[in-house]
């Protein structure tokens, strides 16, 4: 039987990245695949975790990563995973594949492009087969949900999920439409500024600083007596 393994990098209970993992990993298993999934936070810090990685890791035949961006990389969990799983001892069979689906908060799903990349290369050093990726933005509006119960919002981002799943069971990479798919916006552009400043200012109002949000503290330096600072000539 065909192994699935994911490989989840949110250090979240409830995380987006799970869900868009489990909807590629549900698609394999209904396809015949025997999957299995990983947190990856803490996972190293233990002989017993880090064992329990690389036996997991050598057993699969498609390892699917999912995780957030963090800025513009993979978080420091995924990228201390993915090095240690890259190490010479660790070689795997040239059969083994690769995929990663990444989700940022922005609505532009090009930031998850350098972590994509970041993958991508791994890929080449650990000798695995590189099956492409997903791009997702918009994610802090999914929150961790199950996809569908975001109704007609979410409608692309499943169809892409769906055809991933199908080509990676079949042994393909998963396709450009899957890619563009993945990458619509989740929300119109006004509507998640709108939602974003509204998020904003909820913080504001409960830490009481929204009537000090334009406060520039540092922005002038104080003055120093430059009589008092002045040292003494030595003769």
């Amino acid at each position: 039987m065909t192994k699935a393994l994911l490989l989840v990098g949110s250090p979240r209970d409830r995380s987006t990245s799970q869900v868009l993992g489990q909807t590629i990993l549900d698609a394999l298993s209904a396809r015949g695949f025997e999957c299995e999934t990983l947190r990856l936070t803490g996972l190293l810090e233990t002989q017993e975790g880090r064992a329990r990685l690389l036996g997991a890791y050598l057993g699969a035949d498609l390892v699917v990563l999912a995780a957030p961006v963090y800025v513009d990389a993979p978080p420091a969990a995924v990228m201390r995973a993915l090095e240690f799983l890259a190490g010479p001892e660790n070689s795997a069979d040239r059969t083994k594949r690769l995929c990663a689906v990444f989700n940022c908060g922005f609505p532009e799903a090009e930031h998850t492009a350098i972590s994509l990349d970041v993958c991508r290369l791994f890929a080449k050093s650990a000798g695995l087969q590189w099956a492409g990726g997903l791009g997702v933005g918009a994610g802090g509006a999914l929150n961790g949900l199950p996809l569908e119960r975001r109704g007609r919002v979410t409608r692309p981002l499943r169809r892409a999920l769906e055809l991933a799943g199908d080509a990676l069971a079949r042994g393909l990479p998963i396709p450009q439409e899957a890619v563009d798919l993945a990458a619509r916006p989740q929300l119109p552009r006004w509507l998640y500024l709108l939602l974003a400043q509204t998020g904003w200012l909820s913080q504001a109002w409960k830490r009481r600083s929204l009537l000090r949000l334009n406060a520039r503290p540092f922005a002038e330096a104080p003055r120093i007596n430059d009589s008092k600072t002045r040292t003494s000539k030595i003769p």
